[in-house]
């Protein structure tokens, strides 16, 4: 790597009917999509065409493609690769003629077991934990050779596939049903990245080991690269970055996320439970990005109650599991869904988007530390500051790698759950010392 954003590329190759072709003198730009609400990894490239291979190949929307893609010859650098195993291309668009005898088109490909999930559909009953259902799943159904990591689950249950798609049956069903058994609450989530497939709990990715201060994949800071910086300090700085969201607390009220009431209604002994839910009791019981609510625990002044506490926000129904016509508990699993809508909808709050020189160490559902600066004003007399609610970790959740003729860069949104420093406190920054970043 001579400077950031350097990439390897040694070739494109698509396999057709009539044969495999390197495409890479025609591409113009390439993209990767991973995200933690996909069950699966989606491209494109962007081809500039003077030779007509899109009649001649001919090019149809069914053909395999490989590539790898690597910073440098480092090991210890992850590569995007599907030259091990193959994407499939499924859509051939934006077709336009830009010259008298070259056209410029997109292929759209996706991981194979993308299409293999329409091929197939899960049938029958399964009785286990729903973790062991998904590895199930993946091994026998979809048939994936991928890395699969699966979050242990404290729920065991019998469930029918119903005939629908493996990711259906996976999002749809078992993780809506899910609870870490390690953690109090789940919140589960499927997803593939370049790394292999997730079935997980957002506060098993939020998690720090005792002892441990931080669990971060990469440490970035806002700030535009310098001309004469090393390529491990340009490696570390931001390029763009944006709020995209911030917290919305009419939002909260109308979604249930500050309060709400939960009712379960048991038609076998015709009883009604109703259960509270409040967001602060929630949120200490519960793995975070850092301590602080995104929401301030002041006491309103018209009547001293917080807005935790008004659990008529919202108001959901839902009938509970009598075991007449399963071995499951019966409020198993409806019992979590207060708690796991939650932990969603905490997850919707606080958004950026954040792009920075390729870097193929970085995956969905990983966790940065991004350091943002204040913007109060500063002299040669104060310490220079960064913001206290937006600095600290974040957790990925699109990412996309983009590739063109001269470079590579990563953008992805990001999201907290919480602040490193509560609403309710004076001050709105942090003194930054190379200590205390180093350490993070």
């Amino acid at each position: 790597m001579n400077q950031a954003g350097d990439y390897k590329l040694e070739s494109i190759i698509v396999h057709s009917a009539s044969g495999p072709i390197d495409i890479k003198s025609l591409m113009v730009e390439l993209n990767v999509y991973e995200s933690i609400f996909s069950p699966a990894i989606y491209g494109n490239i962007v081809i500039a065409d003077s030779a007509n291979h899109i009649q001649n190949m001919p090019l149809i929307g069914q053909e395999e493609i490989e590539f790898k893609i690597r910073i440098d010859d480092n090991p210890d650098n992850e590569t995007i690769d599907f030259k091990t195993r193959r994407a499939r291309i499924y859509k051939i668009s934006d077709q336009v003629r830009t010259a008298e005898r070259q056209q410029v088109y997109t292929l759209h490909f996706t991981s194979q077991e993308a299409i293999e999930n329409q091929r197939v559909k899960v049938k029958g009953a399964f009785n286990a934990t729903t973790d062991q259902i998904v590895a199930n799943i993946l091994q026998n159904i979809i048939k994936t050779k991928k890395s699969i990591a699966v979050e242990q689950s404290s729920l065991h249950t019998k469930v029918i596939g119903n005939q629908m798609t493996p990711f259906d049956f996976i999002k749809n069903i078992l993780c809506k049903r899910s609870s870490s058994k390690t953690f109090k609450d789940g919140g589960y989530t499927f997803f593939e990245s370049h790394r292999g497939y997730m079935f997980t709990s957002y506060q098993r990715m939020w998690f720090r080991a005792p002892g441990q201060e931080v669990n971060v994949q990469e440490n970035y800071i806002v700030q535009p690269s310098k001309r004469d910086s090393s390529i491990a300090e340009d490696m570390k700085s931001v390029l763009e970055y944006k709020i995209m969201k911030g917290q919305d607390t009419l939002a909260g009220m109308a979604t249930g996320l500050l309060a709400s009431k939960h009712f379960v209604y048991d038609t076998h002994k015709k009883k009604l439970t109703i259960t509270p839910h409040n967001y602060y009791k929630n949120f200490i019981d519960s793995v975070h990005a850092a301590d602080g609510t995104l929401f301030t625990t002041t006491p309103e002044k018209s009547d001293g109650k917080t807005i935790f506490e008004f659990n008529d926000y919202m108001i959901d129904y839902n009938l509970k599991d009598t075991g007449l016509h399963t071995d499951t508990p019966s409020d198993n699993h409806i019992g979590k869904l207060a708690t796991n809508r939650f932990t969603y909808l905490s997850h919707d709050q606080l958004k950026a988007k954040v792009t920075v020189f390729g870097n193929t160490n970085l995956a969905a559902g990983d966790i940065i530390h991004l350091r943002v600066p204040s913007y109060e004003p500063v002299d040669k007399t104060t310490t220079r500051v960064h913001d206290a609610f937006l600095s600290g970790r974040w957790l990925l959740t699109n990412v996309v790698h983009t590739i063109n003729n001269t470079r590579y860069t990563t953008t992805f949104d990001c999201v907290r759950d919480s602040v490193e420093q509560p609403y309710n406190k004076t001050s709105t920054s942090i003194e930054e010392t190379s200590n205390d970043y180093n350490n993070q």
